[in-house]
């Protein structure tokens, strides 16, 4: 049975993906807010009191999962699955930043920074494996958006608060731009 082209396997698949890493945001949430390394030892000695289970995050990764699947549809080739690929990625970072935002209302720099990150390594695999020109597209979109580097030196206090602990923290303002320069 297909819906949309893709089997039903894979949307099974994809939702048990989606429910999986909608766990593991749970502990990265955490690991995020106290600035420490979301993969490490402590993820597998967690205590029970630790591991419940977070079932709105579980459910809400699983549904983003099969609409990107849905949307994207899934076509075997690595080349033409780029973009199912990157949303698959962005989705769970941009969730993560939503939760923790939320909560505490910051963004960690390291979630920030990992999502620029990754959208540069996207760009670059545009450019090498589909075409130069659309990675060059790509960059130049970025450069001439309104809130990129420039203003963020300029005015980082409007974008940027101190915490208790005298550590500043910033929104996010172009991080997640890296991800979408394709859209």
């Amino acid at each position: 049975m297909y819906i949309n082209n893709v089997h039903i396997f894979c949307y099974l698949i994809f939702a048990v993906l989606g429910g999986a890493i909608g766990q593991f945001l749970t502990f990265a949430n955490k690991r995020l807010i106290d600035e420490k390394n979301v993969f490490s030892k402590e993820f597998f000695k967690r205590d029970k009191a630790e591991k419940k289970l977070n079932y709105p995050l579980i459910i809400a990764m699983a549904v983003i999962y099969v609409v990107i699947l849905y949307v994207c549809q899934i076509q075997f080739d690595f080349i033409k699955d780029l973009k199912l690929i990157k949303y698959l990625i962005l989705a769970p970072m941009l969730v993560s930043a939503f939760v923790i935002d939320y909560k505490l209302q910051i963004i960690p720099n390291r979630l920030n920074l990992t999502m620029f990150e990754v959208g540069l390594v996207f760009a670059f695999l545009y450019g090498a494996f589909v075409d130069l020109q659309i990675a060059k597209n790509m960059l130049l979109r970025f450069s001439c958006r309104s809130g990129n580097i420039p203003y963020n030196y300029f005015n980082w206090w409007s974008n940027c608060w101190e915490r208790s602990n005298g550590l500043w923290r910033c929104k996010t303002n172009g991080s997640n731009g890296a991800f979408l320069w394709s859209s």
